[in-house]
């Protein structure tokens, strides 16, 4: 129990430095750094590791042109989507979750179009297809028995070519998948469930702590009811699970 709770914090703690980096470098990340955290799993982890690279890629290409808050509010569709897809799903409130989420994002475009936020709509579309992406890497997932050490030397080459950011966003990248990974494979499968809706909403809220980083309101609004239908939704499959 000690170990999942180890891998649960130390999850959350990379989140918090992933996202941190991303808004001091206002998104401008090598794009390599975020290719690294799925070159971890190449030796056995199959077509779902380059899923993976190409859906982060994606995501990562379109962030320098989008307001980092846009950029990380995305990942509440992930929970949404585990949500609606997960063993535990019930018609009714994935028409709830999905509602709630599509009208959010739907609301963050039409803003965009009018020109009242920065980015733009196709930006935004591509990378909703990318998380969506990662979604459908983290769905087919398998424990990977074998881990592929040499990423590290491209974290210390990202490092000495002063890419200070982009190093410390593909180290707390990969942290994040392996320990997402061992807890897997430890069997956390309904810790993970929690993890989906937690980690999303722990990268957001980073930056929304931190004054110096701007955080558009409806942008702040559409990930805070994302967040609520989210947890809202757990909660009414854990409690009908509990009554059967």
């Amino acid at each position: 129990m000690w170990y999942a709770t180890t891998l649960m914090v130390t999850a959350a703690v990379m989140v918090m430095g992933a996202a941190l980096s991303s808004a001091f470098a206002e998104g401008d990340i090598p794009l390599l750094a975020f290719a690294i955290p799925a070159l971890f799993f190449t030796g056995s982890g199959g077509v779902a590791v380059w899923i993976l690279a190409s859906g982060l890629i994606g995501f990562g290409a379109m962030m320098p042109y989008q307001p980092v808050a846009i950029s990380l509010s995305l990942w509440m569709i992930l929970p949404a989507l585990v949500l609606i897809t997960g063993e535990r799903r019930n018609w009714q409130v994935s028409l709830l979750v999905i509602s709630v989420v599509i009208a959010m994002e739907c609301g963050v475009l039409a803003l965009q179009g009018d020109e009242k936020l920065g980015g733009a709509i196709s930006y935004t579309l591509i990378q909703i297809f990318c998380v969506i992406m990662v979604w459908v890497a983290t769905y087919f997932w398998k424990p990977v028995k074998r881990i592929s050490w040499w990423p590290v030397a491209l974290i210390v080459a990202l490092l000495a070519g002063g890419q200070t950011q982009g190093a410390m966003f593909a180290f707390c990248g990969s942290m994040l998948v392996l320990a997402l990974q061992e807890l897997q494979r430890v069997g956390g499968e309904q810790r993970g469930d929690k993890l989906c809706v937690i980690l999303p909403a722990i990268a957001f809220a980073t930056i929304v702590v931190f004054p110096q980083f701007s955080v558009p309101n409806p942008v702040f609004v559409a990930w805070l009811l994302s967040l609520t239908i989210a947890w809202l939704g757990d909660y009414l499959l854990h409690t009908e699970n509990e009554e059967e």
